[in-house]
Parts: C-alpha cells; sequence; structure tokens
C-alpha cells in the first residue's frame, strides 16, 4: 500500500476504485491499493489467512477488553509516514500483536499488555550464506520469552544495493545453539531457491516477545553468497550423518558430534555398530577437520545386552585430520566396561 499526501482531497474521505483517501492527524492521506507481483508462498497464504481470523476476533471481545485496546494504542506509533509517527487504532495494534504471536505458534491475547515492552535489539558476530548453509554466528543469547524472527530474500544480483522490500520471514521462532544458528532447512523450504556463489541475499532479524507480540528494533545485513571453501571456519564445526563420505563404509547408524566455537569442548551423540571383530567403530568425513578440532577426547557409552542389562562402557575419541589419501575420521574406541553393541556414545568431552 502505496500512502501519499493529497492537497486536491483535502477534507474527503472514502474511496474511488483503487484509491482510498483517509484522514490521519488533520491529513489527508491517500492509499493506493497494491496487486501481488507473483504467487504467494504457502507462508505468505497461511499468514493472511491468520490475520482475516484475528481480524474478526476483534469483534467477540468484550467492551472492557476493547477499552483496554484503546489505551494501550493510544501510547502506541506505527511506522513514520512523512517524519511523523503514524497512529495506530485499537484493532489495528490488536492485530498486529496477535499477529506476531501466531507466526510464533502462540495463542490469542485478548486482554490487552499492561504497558509497551521494550525488547532488546539483534546483536551477532556474521552471517555467512553458501550453496549448502545459511547461519549466524555469536548470537548474544536471549532467554525466553523472545524468540528471534529472521527475513530473508532470495538470491539476487550483487548490485542490487537495496532489497530489503524482498525479504520474507522464513522463521519466527529461531532456537540459537551455542550462540549459533543454522537457518538453511528454514531458507531452502522457504525461499525454495539454493544459493549461488557471488549472489546477494539481504537479511531483516530481530527479537520478538511472544508473551506481548511486541517486536525490537528490525537489523538490516547483506551478503555475498560464499563457497563452501571459504566457509571454512566461519561457523561451529557439526559432523552429522549428512557430512559423512557417501562412498566409504561408515560404522556409525547415527552420529552428532557437535564443537564448540573458541575452545576444545565437544559434544558427543553417537550410535557405534562396530565393525569386523574389533571393538571400535569409524566414520569417515567429508570435509576436513580443522587443526584446532584434532585430538583425543573421551566420553560414555552404554548398550543393551543380550540378557536385557544396560551395560555401561567407556570410550577413548580419536580425531584424526586428513592424511594423503586417508579422510579425515572420528574413531570411537572401547576402552572399559562390558562390551555390547550397537552403542550410544554420548556427553561432553574435552579434547587434548
Amino acid at each position: 500500500m502505496q500512502a501519499l499526501p493529497s492537497i486536491a482531497f483535502g477534507g474527503f474521505s472514502g474511496s474511488a476504485k483503487g484509491v482510498t483517501a483517509r484522514q490521519v492527524g488533520g491529513r489527508t492521506i491517500l492509499s493506493v491499493r497494491s496487486w501481488p507481483t507473483g504467487q504467494a508462498t504457502v507462508a505468505q497464504v497461511a499468514r493472511r489467512a491468520s490475520i482475516s481470523k484475528i481480524t474478526k476476533s476483534y469483534k467477540n471481545l468484550s467492551d472492557d477488553q476493547m477499552q483496554q485496546w484503546e489505551q494501550l494504542a493510544a501510547h502506541a506509533t506505527g511506522e513514520s509516514v512523512f517524519g511523523q509517527k503514524a497512529q495506530l487504532s485499537a484493532i489495528n495494534l490488536y492485530v498486529r500483536l496477535n499477529a506476531n504471536r501466531a507466526m510464533a505458534g502462540e495463542q490469542l491475547i485478548l486482554d490487552a499488555p499492561l504497558s509497551m515492552v521494550a525488547v532488546p535489539n539483534v546483536d551477532y558476530e556474521n552471517v555467512f550464506v553458501t550453496p549448502t548453509l545459511v547461519a549466524f554466528t555469536g548470537i548474544k543469547h536471549q532467554s525466553s520469552p523472545y524468540k528471534l524472527v529472521v527475513k530473508m530474500s532470495a538470491p539476487q544480483s550483487p548490485g542490487i544495493s537495496s532489497g530489503w522490500s524482498k525479504t520474507v520471514i522464513i522463521s519466527s521462532d529461531v532456537e540459537e545453539d551455542w550462540g549459533e544458528a543454522d537457518v538453511t532447512e528454514f531458507y531452502l523450504k522457504t525461499i525454495g531457491v539454493t544459493p549461488v556463489k557471488g549472489q546477494k541475499v539481504f537479511i531483516e532479524t530481530y527479537w520478538m516477545d511472544t508473551s506481548t507480540g511486541f517486536t525490537g528494533q528490525v537489523f538490516k545485513d547483506s551478503v555475498i553468497v560464499i563457497g563452501e571453501d571459504e566457509a571454512q571456519g566461519l561457523g561451529r564445526k557439526r559432523v552429522t550423518m549428512d557430512r559423512l563420505l557417501p562412498e566409504h563404509e561408515q560404522h556409525v547408524s547415527d552420529i552428532d558430534v557437535d564443537f564448540s566455537t573458541g575452545s576444545p569442548v565437544v559434544q558427543f551423540d553417537s550410535v557405534c555398530l562396530g565393525h569386523s571383530n574389533v571393538a571400535s567403530s569409524y566414520a569417515y568425513l567429508e570435509q576436513e577437520l580443522p587443526e584446532e578440532l584434532v585430538g583425543t577426547s573421551w566420553a560414555l557409552g552404554r548398550a543393551m545386552s543380550e540378557d536385557g542389562k544396560i551395560n555401561v562402557q567407556s570410550y577413548t575419541i580419536w580425531l584424526r585430520a586428513k592424511w594423503y589419501d586417508d579422510p579425515a575420521y572420528i574413531c570411537f574406541a572401547h576402552r572399559g566396561g562390558s562390551y555390547a553393541k550397537p552403542t550410544e556414545v554420548f556427553g561432553p568431552g574435552v579434547i587434548y
């Protein structure tokens, strides 16, 4: 919707074809109806349906509840229009806050929040996009009820300087893990296009207070899509099943090894199958292990024995870099307890 000031329509309110005139703060504003230029995504259709449902629910509020929203709206303002803050109506504020909550999977709030809520600003060290990974690093953590909302654009020409109008919400419930957030799945599902090296992606992020629906200041950013080799060392290293060598024999049925950033701490969660008659299991990696992650660690293991009892075990874990034609690997070597397989090796460890 495009809002324009008007002299010719002074004192007039109403609609004529695609133009609507309305009085706001003593000014006449013309709104020109905009039409969609492309096919709506599933997320956009769902959001529009949600807003329609929320708007209708306002009519079912009690007089006291409507008065609460009117009082709150009197202290709230919308986006700036021609240098002045736009006034929000009670129903506008009600729909806006509840639409935010619905987007984050929260229920409608019928009673207006007691007051305006100050929401913290987004703070992160880096965001990078590769053809296979979209991630934020160094996120300053915010506790519940805050959730991180991420809006991103499809890949654009690197020559475009302002493409934030092309961003869409890829997730309203991003959970940062140890200060990092992998949003690759959200991006591919929503945008539907794989980033190409050299293209530009526009990003908007903000925190949402899910208890009220209030949002913080929008932080805008843009990045050039880089190659996998350039992304090495930018994010926290993690080894999962989809990052193992597909053509190599693997001795694990599940693996999730999560390395911390800036310290030799690692979290293991793997199911080891063993191989031949050796009490150890190898996972061969598709990518090289950085030098700081090469070493030895230890973790506990557990397995179900033939008599139905839980066997507690201990494991030495070797993390090795690529050596000539041999790929990098992680080896889980049984060292204590009655050996049984498959074995779940789990828990934190320190790399020496």
